[in-house]
C-alpha cells in the first residue's frame, strides 16, 4: 500500500471529519479508507485518530503527522507543477483579497492573468475579513500580515511589502499646523481604519521596539479608499499604504506628514491551503499572479 496515498487519505479524513466523507471525496470505499489509516498507524506505531461512534479527533501524534503530511503532499504537488508547466491553466480559480489592495492591485493582476490564460474561470472575493480557505473553497488568498491562526494548515509566501505613511490635505495643515513629532499627533484630528467600530492603533518603528499611537479620531471607516477621500477633504491626518496615497501626494491633494519618520512595513502574503488536492495548474497561476502583483506595485515605486 502506497504510503503517499495513505497520507493523502489521512489528511482528507482529518479535513473532512469522517471516514465516510473522505471516502466519498476520494471515491474509495470506507473500508479502504480504514485500511489506509491502519497502515499509517502501524507505520508510526501509534494511534493517529481517536474514534467513537459519534465523532473522531486527532491524537497528539496525529496532529504532528497531519502538519508534516500536508507539507510533504504540497511538495509533491509542486513537483507535479514543474512536470506540467507546459499545460495551460484552466478551470475555476477562486481567490479572496482585502478590499483596498484587492481592487487596486490584485484585480488588475487577475485581469492580466485572465487575458494570458483564457481557459481560467476566475472569481475574486473582496473582503477585509479573512475566510476559512478550506470551508470557503478558496484556492488562493491575499492577506496582509502578520498571519493569524494555524500556520501549519497554510502555505504562505511574501509577495510584496506595503509601507504605511502619514498624510493630510494642504487645507488641513494650513488650518491646524503640521505635527513636529509622533507625540504631536495626539493633538490632531485623524482619519483612521476601524474594525467592528474600533479604530486600529497606528504603529511606528522605534529602534528595536514599536511605538503605538492612539490619536483622537474625527472619522473612521473599514474601507481605506473612503479614508483617503476623507483625508483629501481635510477631515484629518491619515495613516495608509503609500501605494494608495502616492498619486494624491503627486497631484498635491495630499501632503506627507512627518516624512522623516520611518514608516511601518506590512508584509503581503499569497497563501493557499496545505492540501495534497491542489491543482498543479493553480500553482502555476499562483506564480504568475504573484509576479503580476509585484510588477504593479514595483511600477508605482512603492515596494
Amino acid at each position: 500500500m502506497s504510503r503517499l496515498k495513505s497520507l493523502t487519505v489521512f489528511v482528507r479524513v482529518a479535513e473532512l471529519g469522517s471516514f465516510a466523507a473522505a471516502a466519498r471525496d476520494l471515491e474509495l470505499s470506507p473500508a479502504m479508507v480504514g485500511n489506509h489509516i491502519r497502515a499509517l498507524e502501524e507505520w508510526f506505531s501509534t494511534p493517529l485518530l481517536l474514534r467513537t461512534t459519534r465523532q473522531q479527533s486527532l491524537t497528539d501524534a496525529g496532529q504532528e503527522v497531519l502538519a508534516k503530511a500536508r507539507h510533504v503532499l504540497a511538495g509533491m504537488a509542486a513537483l507535479e507543477s514543474l512536470a506540467e508547466r507546459g499545460e495551460e491553466p484552466s478551470g475555476p480559480l477562486r481567490l479572496s483579497a482585502p478590499i483596498g489592495i484587492g481592487r487596486h492591485v490584485v484585480a488588475p493582476a487577475l485581469r492580466n492573468l485572465a487575458r494570458t490564460y483564457p481557459k481560467l474561470k476566475i472569481e475574486l472575493r473582496l473582503s477585509d475579513l479573512p475566510e476559512d480557505m478550506v470551508k470557503s473553497g478558496l484556492d488562493l488568498a491575499i492577506r496582509n500580515g502578520p498571519l493569524p491562526g494555524d500556520e501549519a494548515s497554510l502555505i504562505a509566501r511574501v509577495i510584496a511589502r506595503q509601507t504605511l505613511i502619514l498624510a493630510a490635505s494642504p487645507s488641513y495643515l494650513t488650518a491646524y499646523g503640521s505635527p513636529r513629532n509622533l507625540g504631536d499627533l495626539l493633538q490632531h484630528k485623524t482619519v483612521r481604519y476601524s474594525r467592528y467600530g474600533r479604530p486600529r492603533p497606528w504603529l511606528f518603528p522605534s529602534g528595536e521596539s514599536v511605538e503605538q499611537i492612539d490619536p483622537p479620531t474625527a472619522f473612521m471607516s473599514d474601507d481605506i479608499e473612503t479614508l483617503c477621500d476623507a483625508a483629501r477633504e481635510g477631515l484629518g491626518i491619515t495613516w495608509l499604504p503609500s501605494w494608495l496615497l502616492a498619486p494624491h501626494i503627486a497631484a498635491g491633494t495630499l501632503a506627507m506628514v512627518l516624512p522623516e519618520q520611518e514608516p511601518w512595513v506590512v508584509d503581503t502574503f499569497l497563501i493557499r491551503p496545505a492540501s495534497p488536492h491542489f491543482s498543479a495548474q493553480v500553482l502555476l497561476a499562483a506564480d504568475v499572479l504573484a509576479e503580476g502583483i509585484f510588477q504593479i506595485l514595483n511600477s508605482w515605486g512603492v515596494i
